[in-house]
C-alpha cells in the first residue's frame, strides 16, 4: 500500500544510560454514571431559595470509588492503565477524551473505545486554533498539560527520548534469547496486520500501544491498522507544523519522528508530572 510522504525531521534519537525497572499496573475503563436527586419529601410549603454559592453547583465527582492507584480522568469519569518506564508514568491507552478538534476513525464511537480519539495539535495542548498557523513557543511550557488529566501532561519529543533510550537499553540488558526492537516490545500483540518485515507486537512492558492510524487534514482517515502516531508539546521550524512520534506496522522499531500539518489527527499519550 503507498503511504504518504512525510518530511522527516532532523531530530535525532540518542541512548540514555538509565538502568531504572520497569514496572506496570492495570485497571480497566470505566463510564461517567449520572447522578440524580431524590424528590423532597417535606409538605411544608416552599420559601424563597436561598443564595446557593457557585461551588455548589460543582459537578459530582466522577471519580468516587476509583482506586488511590488508578489514574481516573475526573472530567468524564474514565480508568486508564499505566505503566511505569524509568522514572517516567505513561498512560497504557490512548486519550478518550472527548474535546472539539477531535475524532473517532472514520466516525465509528467503536474505534474510539479501541483506539481512543484523534486530535489536532492545538487541540492535544489546548490551544486555540489561531496556532495552526502560528508559533506557540511561549505557551510550551514545562509540563503543559493541554487536554490530559489533572495531574498529567503532554510529552516533549525530550521525554518521548528517554522513553525509547531505557526501552533500548532495557531490552539490551534481558538475559533471554529473545532479540527485538523498541516498537516491536511496545506494541499490542492483537490488532496490528501481519508482515513478514517485522515480528509481532510483545507488548513486553505494557505499554499497549495500538495502531489507530490518523485523520490528515482534509478529514480523510488512513493507515487502521498499520500506524500509530504520537503528538508531542514541540513545534518544527515551520509555523504550521509539529512532529509526532510514529510506529509502523512493519517495522519493529520506532520509524523517528516526523513532522506534519498541525490540523492532522493523532493519538495521544499523556505522561504523569513529576513528584
Amino acid at each position: 500500500m503507498p503511504r504518504l510522504q512525510l518530511s522527516s525531521s532532523s531530530e535525532q534519537i540518542v541512548e540514555t544510560s538509565s538502568s531504572e525497572e520497569i514496572e506496570s499496573s492495570s485497571s480497566e475503563v470505566i463510564e461517567s454514571s449520572s447522578v440524580e436527586l431524590p424528590p423532597s419529601s417535606s409538605s411544608v410549603a416552599p420559601r424563597p431559595p436561598k443564595p446557593v454559592p457557585s461551588s455548589s453547583s460543582a459537578e459530582p465527582d466522577r471519580c468516587a470509588g476509583a482506586p488511590n492507584a488508578a489514574l481516573c480522568d475526573k472530567r468524564d469519569g474514565r480508568i486508564y492503565r499505566t505503566v511505569r518506564i524509568g522514572g517516567q508514568v505513561w498512560m497504557a491507552e490512548n486519550l478518550k477524551f472527548q474535546a472539539p478538534g477531535s475524532w473517532c476513525y472514520e466516525e465509528k464511537a467503536e474505534n474510539c473505545s479501541s483506539y481512543g480519539r484523534l486530535y489536532k495539535w492545538t487541540t492535544a495542548l489546548g490551544l486555540d486554533d489561531s496556532f495552526l498557523n502560528k508559533f506557540a513557543a511561549d505557551s510550551l511550557v514545562a509540563e503543559r498539560r493541554g487536554i490530559c488529566p489533572e495531574g498529567w501532561h503532554v510529552p516533549t519529543s525530550a521525554e518521548m527520548k528517554t522513553l525509547y533510550a531505557g526501552l533500548r537499553k532495557k531490552l539490551k540488558d534481558l538475559k533471554d534469547s529473545v532479540v527485538e526492537g523498541v516498537g516491536t516490545s511496545l506494541k499490542k500483540k492483537d490488532g496490528w496486520e501481519e508482515s513478514d518485515e517485522a515480528p509481532p507486537g510483545t507488548d513486553r512492558f505494557g505499554f499497549g500501544a495500538v495502531p489507530g492510524g490518523y485523520r490528515n487534514s482534509n478529514g480523510v482517515f488512513n493507515y487502521l491498522g498499520q500506524d500509530c502516531n504520537f503528538w508531542v508539546a514541540s513545534e518544527a521550524s515551520e509555523a504550521g507544523r509539529a512532529p509526532y512520534w510514529n510506529l509502523y506496522f512493519a517495522n519493529e522499531d520506532f520509524l523517528g519522528v516526523y513532522n506534519n500539518l498541525k490540523s492532522t489527527g493523532y493519538s495521544l499519550r499523556c505522561v504523569k508530572n513529576a513528584e
